[in-house]
């Protein structure tokens, strides 16, 4: 009794013809005109060998089983799977991936050889229809588990792709568990009448339909991530100084009062010091701007190795920096600005052959205020720091402290 069209593999192979060749050309035409990721024209190839496939099955029924017809047609059918595994594994960031390609690809060689063999010296359609079944239930088995196994970075699709590669294996397994009390059909009649056969093209068309989806949104979701990553990095330019790699004044502007506030919260008292490089003039006047730059630069570093994961440090301008130190009592803030103020003072800085700097820090603090009030009066105990002596400590209470809001402003 005839089967339906849907499930006559000669029915179903120019609709997977129309797919692969649309899927082909889709993505050709996407990678030859946007950005695509490792993996995608890996996956463009691998439809192209697709299209190979169809190609040899329609030459075959017209040729016959020729040896090389075989190898080709079998070659080209394991590649397939061998190559979807590479393109998504190469997004997922499966580990030793060219490594396993290789091997894999050696693998569907021998077996294609086999097949070639058994053409050419012994002709047994049922041991080439066993050995063949057993190489691609064993490839799917490999993209459906495989994959989802090993990727570092599950993306959007992937599920999909390897549950349809799972199907098809389970009927690579099927076909394979018929044919072991032989398989009678001439290759006409499979392509009539072997309805495993036919439920697996047509599934691979599905398949098809699911690989495009997955590929795009894979590499639409990477390209939204390294522009989410690109915007945060702009961002943090544009709060960040160049040279010392501490906030700039924007970035003290947004962090300071946030600080503030989270004190404020707990009504505990936050500390703000102001440090000003003593004699910086002369750096670079004696030693040229190069030299200052690079003093600035070992400034910031040994003073962020003196502060904790919550303190915010900011380039103020020039050879001036600020600290606004939360949860920090007034001797707290003292000692802090000490332990900045003697790291300075001990360093011996290679660019000025090995001579040392002072630093005089003025500080500020209480339980609340605003950040432009306690900038204020650090400001003024570091003015007057620079006026007896340089290389000190001062400590100014704010004047005039009001009530604190939500924000840590003045209210």
């Amino acid at each position: 009794m005839p089967l339906p069209l849907a499930l006559r593999v000669d029915a179903l192979l120019p609709v997977l013809l129309g797919v692969t060749l649309v899927w082909f050309l889709a993505m050709g035409h996407y990678a030859l005109r946007h950005r695509v990721y490792p993996g995608f024209r890996t996956l463009v190839f691998a439809e192209f060998i697709g299209l190979g496939v169809v190609g040899t099955v329609f030459l075959r029924a017209g040729l016959g089983d020729t040896s090389t017809i075989i190898f080709t047609t079998n070659f080209l059918l394991l590649t397939q799977p061998v190559l979807v595994h590479r393109g998504f594994g190469a997004y997922a960031r499966v580990p030793r991936l060219h490594t396993g390609t290789k091997r894999w690809m050696v693998f569907a060689f021998l077996v294609s050889l086999f097949q070639f063999c058994d053409v050419a010296f012994a002709p047994d359609l049922t041991r080439r229809v066993l050995v063949f079944s057993s190489a691609l239930t064993l490839l799917h088995l490999r993209v459906g588990f495989g994959l989802l196994w090993r990727a570092k970075r599950p993306l959007p699709g992937l599920r999909l792709v390897c549950a349809s590669y799972v199907v098809s294996a389970g009927l690579g397994g099927m076909r394979l568990v018929s044919a072991l009390g032989g398989y009678g059909l001439s290759y006409s009649q499979m392509l009539r009448v072997d309805t495993v056969l036919a439920a697996f093209v047509l599934v691979r068309i599905l398949q098809s339909v699911l690989e495009l989806y997955a590929a795009f949104t894979m590499n639409s979701s990477m390209l939204e991530d390294e522009l989410k990553l690109a915007t945060a990095q702009i961002e943090q330019m544009a709060h960040t100084d160049a040279l010392t790699g501490a906030l700039n004044r924007r970035g003290l502007n947004m962090a300071g009062p946030e600080a503030l506030r989270r004190s404020g919260e707990a009504d505990r008292p936050a500390a703000v010091l102001m440090l000003d490089l003593d004699h910086f003039k002369d750096v670079n006047d004696t030693h040229g701007h190069a030299a200052g730059d690079e003093v600035l630069r070992a400034a910031a570093l040994l003073w962020t190795d003196q502060l904790r994961r919550d303190d915010v440090f900011a380039r103020y301008g020039g050879e001036e920096f600020v600290v606004v130190a939360p949860m920090t009592a007034e001797a707290e803030g003292v000692a802090l600005a000490e332990r900045m103020r003697s790291a300075i003072a001990r360093h011996r800085f290679a660019v000025l052959r090995g001579s040392r700097l002072t630093v005089s820090v003025g500080v500020s603090g209480g339980v609340c205020g605003s950040l432009g009030q306690l900038l204020k009066s650090a400001d003024a105990a570091l003015y007057e720091a620079k006026q007896t002596g340089r290389d000190k400590v001062i400590f100014h209470a704010p004047g005039e402290m009001a009530e604190c809001g939500a924000s840590g402003e003045r209210i």
